[in-house]
């Protein structure tokens, strides 16, 4: 392995021009990549909720069984909220990026960031653990998170290379504007020396 070609490689993803893609390119396959996921996991958590709603319906004898299906509702509902404001994100990163915003792109990586961590810490510690909950859907769950952190990461680096893009080009604006200003000033102040004022 010759690690001028990894340090290249790097560099490269660094840059935001991996696959053909620009960080603007990029951060709008980001948005819909999470747009995507964030509507098969609507489904399935509706999915969840439906199981609850049908078992519910069958008479529930003891407490273990009661308690069980109240924490499978309240996962779901949970699950659903984080979800539904994930896509509601996702409007407000290509709105964001249309306007040419870095602060909204930086929002919604700190957004990302949060919505992942939730997703783990549901997961691991409001997952139903009991017999009737399938085990395949556990797995399932773990392995769809996994993978979905991982791409997560992957486009994390073109939505910062973008902000960092758009922060810069606006410093450069405001320099610019402030440099006119002061221009502008001191041709006012001349004008009127040369008046005799």
């Amino acid at each position: 392995m010759n690690l001028h070609k990894v340090w290249f490689g790097c560099k490269r993803l660094i840059c935001g021009n991996v696959c053909g893609l620009s960080a603007k390119e990029g951060t709008i396959v980001a948005g819909l990549f999470t747009l995507v996921t964030s509507t098969l996991h609507l489904i399935f958590e509706s999915g969840n909720l439906r199981m609850y709603k049908l078992t519910n319906h069958t008479a529930i004898t003891s407490d273990d069984k009661l308690s069980f299906h109240l924490t499978l509702h309240q996962f779901s509902l949970t699950s659903i909220s984080l979800v539904t404001v994930g896509i509601f994100a996702v409007f407000a990163l290509f709105l964001s990026v249309w306007k040419e915003v870095y602060w909204g792109i930086a929002g919604y990586i700190v957004w990302i960031v949060f919505f992942e961590l939730g997703q783990v810490f549901l997961l691991i510690f409001f997952m139903p653990k009991h017999e009737n909950f399938p085990m395949n859907i556990n797995a399932m769950e773990s392995t769809g998170m996994a993978l979905r952190c991982m791409v997560e990461a992957y486009w994390i680096i073109f939505l910062t290379r973008y902000t960092l893009e758009l922060y810069r080009f606006q410093q450069r604006v405001d320099d610019s504007v402030k440099v006119k200003q002061k221009a502008s000033q001191r041709l006012k102040f001349g004008s009127v020396v040369e008046m005799g004022v």
